[in-house]
This record gives structure tokens, sequence and C-alpha cells, in this order.
């Protein structure tokens, strides 16, 4: 009950903490917003100020608890003093009771849904993972600190900033419910620009086309980000209204602030970003009210930018690896994420409008059937609300073609939705539509007619919630991820690293989970593991170059062929010979590889299972160089490699004193080499010299099987099993 109780407890803090920053900016800024406005553009504007402040306390290395808790106090008891803390602002145009009955009941019923689900303990895949992973880290380190092993951890955080002080309060349900607060914040300023604009009903209807659909309810019930970014996005457009009303020049700092906190929360809202500057140069054509928004964009956006900078070498990380090479990522890794990303399992994109609304399993999640009719919101271009709407509703919605997943729709649904509502002019049939929507929404109605494993809300979790049923008893039973998490707790010595193929929930473990393709040192480890099972991964393939004996101080082995879609140019061992005996290699050897010059040593190591990968598309002009330190007699050079990439074209070049490289042989001959017999020793013994000892492998991973089958074969011991996986300890490497 007390875990019930300080997550709540953590989640109300921060958003008080929140509301109270924004209500001063608000009230310093002399926005004219009227009472319905005050709480939901207070709030987000508040927290793009607050995750500036947490941002800082974790740069500082002093995000200790009580600094953080009295970091949320500070702006409470400020704005209670001041006098901002009271929901003041002009009156509106009352409602009529139907609506207030109508709003009133569909939101109602959704919130018990939505809140006791947000309340319940964490069980989202993500948001157990990195969202919350990263929180928790955080904390333990009392800052950032080097991440290399996770390129979400490059990302923009600017919602997750939030769960921090929520998280050290009230753990992981904090986190959730604060996301859930900027569900509700959105809906509330979604009805509220309908009275705005002295449409109530297109307001309503808006807010709860968005409120009730199925995508929405669930993302913004955990601990996700997306319905945040949709609030900040809509937040922006809010703010421009009003500045242009008005025109008061100190409305341009908080639409600056809230600009730069798109970028803040998540990379494609950086279209919010763009579109306040322009609309704000459109409107005023002053040099110097563009600048005010820039600036205060800048402060918000910079700090990610540096962060990624310091950390990663990179200011767009985990993005644009190969503008800002570094040795944390791999540039063809970046390609497949994005490919995957940008078509997950749909075939035919053509398709994609009913997957997102209607079957939503392919693209996790759908938005309901009622925006089938969302082409109707161009009917609201006679107006000029409907105009303004659609713009940024377009701009936020083409960065969706870069990734298909339904919930990456939430940013442009708040202004989709109002126009929707704008084109259709009969009261009746607004209500008609929501109410349609509400009944085909509701968890017990959506598998009727959606995909068998469409992701979905599906019951009310009110004793999760407040824990009637313990927190741990209900996730071990319905969260393998919190079980495998705890495996790793019970059976790993703290401190020790895990590899893993999939991902885990990080959030629940203090190790350091090492999922394979979330960085290029991952990759490399379950590189070397994948070679004790996989042929097409062993050095099977050798490539013997012979020409006249040549005396030589530097060769190179040059890629001249153009490789197929993420197929990387692939060395495991490159050795040089004299008359059949290979030249000893030498401490006085320099050796350089492009690109990828970071892993070069390990074409030269003397394992089977390490090899050298270009970690981007092979393409000429790539290489390995040797320089041996002197002159050396060289008439033969081999290459062993892999059979798994397929468009390899080489040649043997070697540099003459002038400084200019000659072709020695273009033309190997290709043997099939049988792999070593010990293969999957020569795995684990580099697994164990590179600090890892443990291993995780699911059921139903690659190469499960083999390690399941024989880990004696592997010098592993199985030391720990559930929730379909298994946990390896090297024993002999």
């Amino acid at each position: 009950m007390w875990q019930a109780f300080w997550a709540l407890f953590g989640a109300m803090v921060t958003v008080a903490a929140c509301y109270a920053a924004g209500a001063l900016l608000v009230d310093w800024a002399k926005a004219p917003l009227k009472r319905p406005e005050r709480f939901p553009l207070s709030f987000v504007l508040g927290a793009s100020v607050l995750h500036l402040a947490v941002f800082a306390i974790l740069s500082l290395k002093i995000a200790y608890r009580p600094v953080v808790i009295g970091l949320m106090a500070v702006p409470i008891v400020w704005a209670v003093w001041k006098g901002s803390w009271r929901l003041k602002g002009s009156a509106v145009e009352p409602l009529s009771l139907a609506l207030k009955l109508f709003y009133t009941a569909i939101f109602g019923a959704f919130t018990i849904l939505y809140f006791f689900h947000a309340w319940a303990p964490e069980s989202s895949p993500d948001g157990s993972a990195y969202h919350l992973g990263l929180v928790a880290r955080y904390l333990r380190m009392h800052g950032f600190e080097q991440v290399v092993t996770n390129m979400y951890a490059n990302l923009s955080a600017g919602v997750e900033m939030l769960f921090v002080p929520a998280f050290a309060i009230g753990k992981h349900s904090a986190g959730a419910l604060v996301h859930y607060a900027f569900l509700v914040a959105l809906t509330m300023a979604m009805f509220a620009y309908g009275r705005r604009i002295g449409k109530p009903w297109v307001g309503a209807t808006g807010a709860l086309l968005v409120y009730a659909s199925p995508v929405v309810g669930l993302d913004g019930s955990i601990a996700y980000n997306d319905c945040g970014v949709a609030a900040i996005a809509f937040s922006v457009f809010y703010f421009l209204e009003i500045w242009e009303e008005t025109r008061e020049p100190r409305l341009l700092i908080p639409i600056g602030l809230l600009a730069g906190y798109c970028y803040a929360a998540k990379y494609t809202a950086v279209a919010m970003t763009v579109y306040a500057f322009l609309f704000v140069a459109w409107k005023s054509r002053k040099l110097r009210q563009c600048a005010v928004v820039a600036a205060c964009a800048a402060v918000l956006i910079l700090p990610w930018m540096a962060k990624d900078w310091i950390y990663a070498e990179n200011p767009m990380a985990p993005f644009f690896n190969k503008i800002f090479r570094n040795p944390y990522r791999r540039i063809v890794a970046e390609q497949e994420y994005a490919d995957f990303l940008s078509h997950y399992s749909v075939e035919n994109k053509w398709t994609l409008p009913v997957e997102v609304t209607v079957r939503g399993e392919k693209t996790t999640g759908l938005l309901g059937p009622v925006f089938l009719l969302a082409p109707l919101a161009f009917l609201a271009l006679r107006s000029r609300q409907g105009r303004r709407l659609l713009l940024p509703g377009l701009l936020l919605f083409l960065p969706f073609f870069t990734n298909v997943g339904t919930r990456f729709l939430i940013p442009c649904l708040p202004f989709v939705s109002l126009a929707m509502a704008l084109a259709v002019p009969s009261t009746p049939v607004l209500a008609a539509l929501v109410l349609i929507h509400a009944v085909l929404s509701w968890p017990s109605v959506i598998p009727r007619y959606s995909a068998q494993y469409a992701w979905h809300l599906d019951r009310i979790l009110w004793k999760q919630a407040i824990r009637k049923i313990p927190q741990d008893t209900y996730l071990a039973q319905n969260f393998a991820g919190f079980g495998i998490a705890r495996l790793i707790d019970d059976h790993v010595p703290k401190g020790a690293r895990v590899l893993a193929v999939n991902g885990v929930a990080d959030s629940y473990t203090t190790h350091e989970v090492l999922v394979s393709f979330q960085a290029a040192l991952n990759d490399d480890l379950a590189d070397i593991l994948d070679a004790g099972w996989d042929e097409s991964r062993q050095p099977t393939r050798r490539l013997t170059f012979k020409f006249p004996v040549r005396t030589a101080r530097r060769v190179r082995l040059l890629e001249t062929g153009v490789g197929a879609p993420l197929e990387e140019f692939k060395v495991t061992e490159l050795r040089y010979f004299y008359q059949g005996a290979e030249l000893p290699r030498a401490s006085a050897w320099r050796l350089r590889a492009w690109p990828n010059p970071w892993d070069v040593q390990l074409a030269f190591d003397n394992s089977p299972a390490t090899r050298w990968r270009s970690w981007e598309v092979a393409a000429p002009g790539m290489y390995l160089d040797t320089d041996f330190g002197k002159f050396e007699f060289v008439d033969e050079v081999r290459v062993d490699t892999s059979f798994d990439y397929a468009n390899i074209r080489l040649q043997v070049e070697a540099m003459e004193p002038s400084g200019h490289w000659v072709k020695l042989s273009a033309d190997p001959k290709t043997d099939v080499i049988p792999p070593p017999v010990d293969i999957r020793r020569w795995a684990s013994r580099d697994l164990h010299e590179r600090g890892i000892d443990y291993i995780l492998m699911n059921d139903t991973d690659w190469g499960a099987d083999d390690m399941r089958e024989d880990p004696g074969s592997w010098g592993f011991q199985e030391i720990a099993r559930g929730y379909g996986a298994r946990i390896y300890k090297v024993v002999t490497p």
C-alpha cells in the first residue's frame, strides 16, 4: 500500500512543481490566459523550465534525493508566496448542461481506465527499459555519466527529466503518472482552445477523439513520452495564437522555451521549433523578436546537443553517425534500425491507414476506426482556424514515415482531431462521432474488430494500482521482463555486466545489460558470441593473393567493390607471407583502417572468433593498412573471412618510396576452410577477456538452442533459468 502512496505522491509533487514554475512564468509574461487554459498551459510551460533544472543537477552530479525533492519544492513555495498558484484568469462563456454532461461522462470513464493503469506497476516494454532504466541509472550515479552501451542514452529526454524527481520519490508508477498528467493537460488545452475560438463542441470533440483513442490511452498511461510531446507541440501552437492576438513581447519567451522543449522532448518534434520561429518571423517581420524565440529555444536545445557531443562525439546521436564519426555506433546499424522503423512488418504501406486505425498489430497500436475519417480534416481548410491547425499538424505528420509505429502519430493527432471537428458543422453529428469513437475504443470492444495481438488496454487495474495485489506478485505473473531482471540481480554478482541479444527491463535491475543492437561495443560482443554457433560468421573463406616478391614497408588490403544493402567489409585475420613463411607480427607494426579505425586490431589478434568490420556498407576505398616499421619481403597475402557477405572485391597494394600505391594482386584464390573445432571456446575466451562472464539468452533467441543443448562445449555453466530465459556463466574460457 505504501508503494501506491509514494507513487501517487511523487507524481503529484512533480506535477505541482511544473504547474507552479509555469504559473510564475505566465504571470511574469503577462499572458492573458483564460481560466480553463491556466493549468494545462502553465503545467507544460513549467515542465520545459523544470526539465532544464533537472538536467542541470544531473550534469553537476548532485542528483541526491534531498536535492531533487528540494528542487521541486522551490517553485511550489515561490508560486504560493507570489499568488501565482491560484487558478486565475479571465472568465469564459459558460458551457451548456448537455456539453458538460456529455464531456464529463466520456472523459470520466476513460480517466478511470487510464489513471489506474498509470498508477499500476509499470510493465511497458520501453518504459520499463530505457525510459525509466536510464532515469534509475542516473539517480544511482547521482548524475549523468557516459553510457556508450545504450544508444537511447543519447536521445534527448525532456519528458524523462521529469520522471527523475517522480522516480526518486515514488519509483516506476510515479513516472507513468507524470506522463499521464501530460495527456490530461493536452486534453484540457484542446477543450480550452475550442472555447477560446467560440466553438466549445469543436474543442470537446477534438479533445475526446484524442483522449479516447486506444493508442493514446495506452501510451499516455505508461512511462513513454509521446503524449508529452503532443502536449508540448500543441502548447507551442496555443501560445503562438495568443501572442498573435495580443502581440505581448514577453510571450515570445514562453514560445521560445516551448519550441526548444519540442526538440528536447523528441527529435522529430523539432518541426514545431521551426514552425514557431517561422510564424513569429512571418507575423512580426522583426529580427529582434525572431532572435528572442531562437535564443530561448537554444537554451533548451543546446544542452542536449552538448551532452551528446561530450559523451558520444556526435551532437545528433544516435543518428547521423556518418557525418559525426565515432566509435560508439555502427553506421550500418543506424541504417538497419532506420529501415526497420520505416517498415516494421508492414509490407505494403498503402495498408497503413487500416493498420494504424483498425488492425493495430503490425504497427503496435491503433487510433480507432473513426480516424479513417481523418481526410475530413481537409474540409477545415475553408476556415482560418482550420488552416492554422492543419499546417503544424502536417509538419508533425511528416516524420511518421521514418517510424510507422502508430504511437508516432500522436503528436499530430490533436491538430487533425480539431480540424476534423471544425469540418463538421452539426453538433449532433459531433456528439455521435465522439460517442461511436468512445464505444469502439473501450477495451472490451476493441478485440471485436482489431487484430488478435493489437496493443491496447484490456481492463481497469484498480487492485494492482492500490497494491491490493502486491506489486512484485503482479509483475512476476504478468511481465516476463521483471522476472528476468530479478533473475539477473539474484544470480549475477554486483557490478558484473551481462550480454543479451534482446532488451530487458533495465529499470528493475541494477546491472548493466549490454543489448546487441544498442551500441557498437555490444554488437562486437554479440558478433563474437554468434561466431561460436553461426557458421556464416566463422572464418571459413580464405582469399590468397600471390604476386612476385616485393619489398615493401606498407601493404594494404583495399576494397574495390560495392556491397549489397547493409553488407559490410569484414576480415577475421589478415596475414602476410614470404616464401611460405608468415611474417611474425611485431609491436613495431602500425595498423590503420578506414572506416572503423578503432577495431583494426581485431584483424590481427589470432582469434577466429573476432573480426574487423567496416561498420558501414562496403564501398571502394575501404582498407586495412599495415606499416611494418621497416621494409619486408612479401609475396603472399592471406585473408580469412566469412561467407555472410557476397559482394567482396579486394586487391592488395604496396606503397612505393614515392608515396604512391601500386597494385600487387587483384585476383585471389578462394578456398573453403573448416572452422576451428574449438571456436566456441575461442568465443567464450574472447568475451571473458573483455569482461563479459554472463550471458542472457531468451529461449527464442538465435543460438539459444546451441547453448542450451551443450553449454559445456562453450565453457558455460547455466546458473539460472525462468521466464523463458537462461543465464550462463563463463567458467572455463
